[in-house]
């Protein structure tokens, strides 16, 4: 046994512990002082504090250091005492005393016989089992003083840091160390031993945050409690981590197995404690994390994911959803904190939501982040209850604005989403940038980023798009560097969005592939507004089939969720598609869904009926239209939705009724609707004559070229029943055949009424004749969906037409291609001749100008595949070898093809 002498000296970097001298000295008769705490609660160092100012108590101060098993052990460590004379013994390692129940009951005898000059101090982590405790407390001839006690107060752990920082530090920060560290003397020492070099709230918060990984506390925790914990009582404290309150009689039920109250009693006995809050034990903040962390190294991100989805179906079964959400979000589990989220609005008020915006789920769990939270939790909460808890946000945000600026950064964040969902743009923007201002001066970068790519948002649905691609760029640049997965999807679909529409549809879709891929690893319930964006891409492409594949994957996906603003969104875009197909009537109904979804959300609301106006005028439906305008101009006005491009001068124009597309496969349209003509005479006359352009047909003509095998006078009489047909079709109302909009007669010659319908090999030689942009690009992609009137392959009067259009698309893409590489944009240029080979599959010189851009650009495995297969089509098809041309060209391009 260590015995020390009674000239003790004091630990100079913990301070006296008055209040406890105080406590010491407060009962003269006291036979013991029964000392108890697990490892770093001060207690050997309050004793030499409390002795060097009254050495004259000390008699003699014995540390254990192997078991002691009975009564006669233990005295022969004792020595004589003076019986006139106040003595102190102190025996420390008091864990070490092992005494069975007899020898318990000869040290309890002993202990109460003993003289008032006398008192035994026992200090330890574990008491002797079997001591009246509470009966000396009420004799006054014993002080028990536990961890609480010992614990640092606040004004203690104030004082401490002044001494050792050497600084003044703002109440804010001393508070927060203090309830970090939970008034742990050990934990509060180590950190004073640390150079505090933060110049901000946010800074100093992290850096408190962060402790549990602090090379020496690591280093004392997992000495002084994680090595002498055994194997079943690690575990269990592993998996109490996850929880933010040990509730017993929950945790019994949960973890049906384990003893819970025994394993708890025997934490607390070893070295982990536990702070009583209201009768209920919870983990204080800094094991907590600790734990937790240690945890996540031990089971992996995996299992302790898989657990919190367990305790979140636990706590669901017990009706407490607050708690259960907390874990929900912890897990991942999207779909069940939207099922949660359901289940708390139909039976709590809207202010209990509070508890929810205000920051308060963040505090259950070590994994939860408002930047992690905010892109899915918003879009969770019905819109009709964020709207009545503003008022009561702003009085939160008002009274924490000069009192703790991280809190004040959040709390605007939040108020700027539930402004957004709420329809109100301005107010959103005016919130989301005192929140970025306040993160800049506090170096906040998780909210930094956050409030970027949201404001980023806000621009591009305010058409300042030039601003939003640059918020956005400086969102992912923070993003991609910190590893803010979130904010990284959110930014890349924004920026994608944006340049569709600049028209540079290659690079919106590889940002919006790459904008998928985190998606479908870290926020999978997103993943329906980059599907979205693929659809529109599409779309540009004038690949509806496709459009509408992603539409409708995005739908399904937003079904999973069934989160109302989704849904809104997935069948915004499906209506574009099938208004695109010509489907103007389930356009129409889905456009109305949509409108349905967003019922509360007004700035989307007046943007799905914008398309659904145009929707109803493409169904020649006027009235309709003009109603639902009126109705729209006024909700404009009022919101001041000033930036809805063209709704102050909107005006219902009639669109034409008759609609045919002849590039590509054939479509007819009669307001709106799909049709065909069933008399093939009529149809082939209506092709020819739309078809021709400007020209003008005498009878003969036309009787020439469609019934060349007849005789004049069967031949007469086909092309006057063949009009009359093709007229009344077009318009069922017309009464005379000459009055006919579509199919005039000027006396001499039948021509076609361009002026009066939408055909799309007019619009295509409009187009061709203007300079290169990315706009009238993809709108002639759009229009040019294949070779003019593909099915009537062997009509002789088609045959040149075809050519001449094709040769005149082709020429036009060669001179728009000259013109990109002039002005340096190989993107576009490659977009160009990709386009020129899928029209011209055999030409030899697209495809080498091809592969050589591609290589330029650096996609050197597109430029790969490209070759390859050009070699094996000119090969095969034409009987042209162009491998050592290719060879040329990729000559120190070296490509790892996947096994």
């Amino acid at each position: 046994m260590d015995q020390i002498s009674a000239k003790l000296y004091p630990d100079e970097h913990l301070i006296p512990r008055k209040r406890l001298f105080s406590l010491l000295l407060s009962r003269p008769s006291k036979q013991i002082v029964m000392l108890t705490a697990g490892a770093g609660y001060g207690k050997t160092s309050l004793l030499k504090s409390f002795f060097h100012q009254y050495p004259d108590l000390l008699c003699n101060w014995i540390t254990l250091t192997e078991p002691v098993s009975t009564l006669d052990q233990l005295m022969n460590l004792l020595p004589s005492h003076p019986d006139k004379k106040p003595a102190w013994f102190v025996i420390d390692q008091t864990e070490l005393i092992q005494l069975d129940l007899n020898e318990t009951i000869k040290l309890v005898s002993w202990i109460e016989k003993l003289p008032h000059t006398m008192t035994l101090v026992l200090s330890g982590r574990k008491n002797p089992e079997g001591f009246p405790a509470s009966r000396w407390k009420v004799q006054g001839t014993g002080i028990i003083i536990n961890k609480e006690m010992l614990a640092f107060t606040r004004m203690e752990a104030e004082e401490m840091l002044k001494e050792s920082l050497h600084t003044k530090i703002p109440n804010n920060f001393t508070h927060y160390i203090f309830a970090s560290f939970d008034g742990w003397p050990a934990g509060l020492a180590l950190f004073c031993n640390e150079a505090l070099h933060v110049n901000s709230y946010y800074h100093f918060k992290c850096y408190v945050d962060s402790f549990y990984k602090n090379k020496d506390l690591v280093q004392y925790l997992s000495t002084e409690i994680v090595s002498k914990l055994p194997e079943h009582l690690l575990a269990f404290m592993l998996n109490t981590s996850l929880f933010y309150k040990l509730d017993k009689e929950l945790l019994q039920e949960y973890l049906r197995d384990t003893p819970v109250s025994d394993y708890l009693n025997d934490v607390a006995h070893i070295q982990m404690f536990f702070s009583e809050n209201d009768g209920q034990l919870r983990i204080p903040r800094l094991f907590r994390k600790f734990f937790y962390d240690l945890a996540q190294k031990k089971l992996g991100a995996k299992k302790i994911g898989a657990f919190h989805r367990e305790i979140a179906l636990f706590y669901r079964k017990k009706f407490r959803y607050i708690e259960a959400l907390s874990h929900a979000l912890a897990a991942n589990e999207d779909q069940l904190v939207i099922e949660f989220i359901e289940d708390m609005a139909e039976r709590y008020e809207p202010k209990e939501f509070l508890l929810i915006l205000d920051g308060w789920l963040e505090q259950f769990s070590p994994a939860l982040h408002l930047y992690r939270l905010s892109l899915f939790l918003f879009r969770c909460l019905p819109v009709s209850l964020t709207a009545s808890l503003l008022e009561h946000l702003e009085d939160i945000a008002f009274y924490y604005k000069d009192k703790d600026l991280l809190a004040y950064t959040d709390v605007c964040h939040r108020l700027a989403t539930i402004n957004f969902y709420q329809g109100d743009l301005n107010k959103a923007i005016h919130y989301y940038k005192t929140s970025l201002e306040i993160a800049v001066s506090t170096d906040n970068e998780p909210m930094l980023a956050l409030n970027t790519t949201l404001l980023a948002q806000m621009y591009r649905f305010i058409r300042e798009n030039d601003t939003s691609l640059r918020l956005s760029r400086q969102a992912l640049a923070i993003a991609e560097t910190r590893g803010f997965k979130q904010v990284q999807m959110h930014a890349l679909w924004n920026m994608a969005e944006l340049l569709l529409d600049k028209g540079n549809l290659e690079t919106a879709k590889r940002l919006t592939e790459q904008s998928l891929e985190v998606s479908r690893e870290y926020d999978e319930a997103s993943i329906i507004y980059p599907m979205c964006t693929m659809s529109r891409y599409f779309r540009k492409r004038g690949d509806v089939k496709k459009a509408l594949d992603w539409a409708g994957q995005a739908l399904k996906n937003a079904r999973l969720f069934n989160i109302a603003g989704d849904m809104g969104w997935a069948k915004a875009e499906i209506a574009v598609c099938l208004r695109a197909a010509g489907q103007l009537k389930e356009a129409q109904r889905m456009l109305e869904k949509s409108k349905q979804c967003f019922n509360g959300f007004q700035y989307m609301s007046c943007l799905v009926q914008k398309r659904l106006i145009t929707i109803l005028c493409d169904q020649q439906k006027y009235d309709d239209a003009q109603h639902l305008d009126n109705k729209l101009r006024d909700i404009i006005r009022k919101s001041g939705y000033t930036w809805i491009k063209g709704y102050e001068i909107l005006e219902i124009r009639r669109c034409p009724s008759l609609k045919i597309q002849l590039l590509g496969p054939l479509s007819i349209f009669i307001n709106g609707e799909k049709t065909h003509i069933k008399r093939k005479s009529s149809l082939r006359l209506l092709l020819l004559l739309a078809s021709s352009g400007q020209r003008r047909w005498s009878s003969d003509e036309l009787i020439g070229l469609l019934f060349p095998d007849e005789t004049e006078e069967a031949a007469a009489n086909q092309l006057y029943v063949a009009l009359s047909v093709l007229r009344k079709f077009l318009e069922p109302d017309l009464v005379k055949g000459r009055s006919s909009t579509f199919i005039p007669y000027d006396g001499s010659h039948y021509y076609f009424g361009f002026d009066k319908a939408d055909i799309d090999l007019e619009r295509l030689q409009y187009l061709l004749n203007k300079p290169y942009s990315p706009q009238v690009f993809s709108e002639t992609l759009s229009i040019y969906k294949g070779d003019l009137l593909k099915e009537y392959l062997y009509e002789e009067w088609l045959i040149d037409k075809r050519e001449d259009t094709r040769s005149q698309y082709l020429s036009t893409l060669l001179k728009w291609l000259a013109e990109c590489e002039r002005s340096n944009d190989p993107r576009d240029a490659a977009r160009i001749l990709e386009t020129m080979i899928k029209l011209d599959s055999y030409e030899e010189k697209y495809y080498l100008r091809y592969i050589k851009l591609l290589k330029d650009i650096g996609e050197v495995r597109k430029a790969r595949r490209v070759a390859d297969k050009a070699i094996e089509i000119l090969k095969n098809e034409v009987g042209i070898d162009i491998s050592h041309k290719v060879d040329k060209l990729l000559n120190n391009v070296y490509v790892v093809r996947p096994q």
